[in-house]
């Protein structure tokens, strides 16, 4: 028969194994936990903090007039069609600002778009998302708004920056050429004729590269 000394010598041993085990169990488990965290998207992670975009519109003062008259035009039914079959799962992230003319002439029309076809659409201001913008520049090297990036299943797909091809390429090529008041008039002129027509068209013709038919 066991003395006390004995059985409190067994217990003892079988506390510090306990311990022991919790010990290699633990740290595991944190790692784990770092490497998921490591694992996940930057992008997504920022969408599960942005705001709706109903909840920027809102808010927006710089330029206020000009992001709710182009917040007010009808999505192009072709467009929205196209964009409602190549959008199941997508999300759109955009990194913007209210004083960013490009992001007013381009921000209103995609998230209308967005909103007609069904897909889910969330906004940050530019400090918040600048991480994500320095890893999106445009052709020449710059962190800009806005930045507009497709995920699915919390991945990004695919991104749009800045401006739309045709623009954006002739705004660059003119940039040495033209006084800095004419080539803002003249950029200003074209976001007036186009309407969003390519910023919407750039963005569905991502989506239909990214989806899963």
């Amino acid at each position: 028969m066991k003395t006390k000394l004995q059985q409190y010598i067994g217990i003892t041993r079988m506390v510090a194994a306990i311990v022991l085990l919790t010990l290699a169990v633990f740290p595991a488990v944190a790692e784990s936990d770092k490497a998921e965290t490591a694992a996940a998207d930057p992008s997504a992670v920022m969408y599960a903090q942005a705001m709706p975009w109903e909840k920027f519109l809102d808010g927006a003062r710089v330029q206020r007039e000009v992001w709710l008259k182009n917040a007010e035009r009808a999505a192009p039914s072709d467009l929205t069609s196209r964009f409602k079959q190549a959008g199941e799962g997508l999300q759109l992230l955009i990194i913007t600002a209210d004083w960013c003319p490009d992001s007013a002439n381009s921000v209103p029309y995609i998230a209308t778009l967005a909103a007609a076809a069904g897909v889910a659409t969330r906004v940050v201001d530019f400090r918040t998302g600048k991480a994500i913008m320095d890893a999106h520049r445009t052709p020449d090297g710059r962190a800009s708004t806005p930045t507009v990036i497709l995920l699915r299943e919390e991945k990004e797909v695919a991104s749009w920056v800045e401006r739309p091809a045709s623009l954006q390429w002739w705004f660059l090529d003119k940039a040495n050429e033209l006084g800095e008041e004419e080539l803002l008039e003249r950029k200003m002129a074209w976001y007036e004729w186009n309407r969003g027509d390519d910023a919407m068209t750039e963005i569905v013709m991502l989506a239909e590269k990214t989806a899963k038919y």
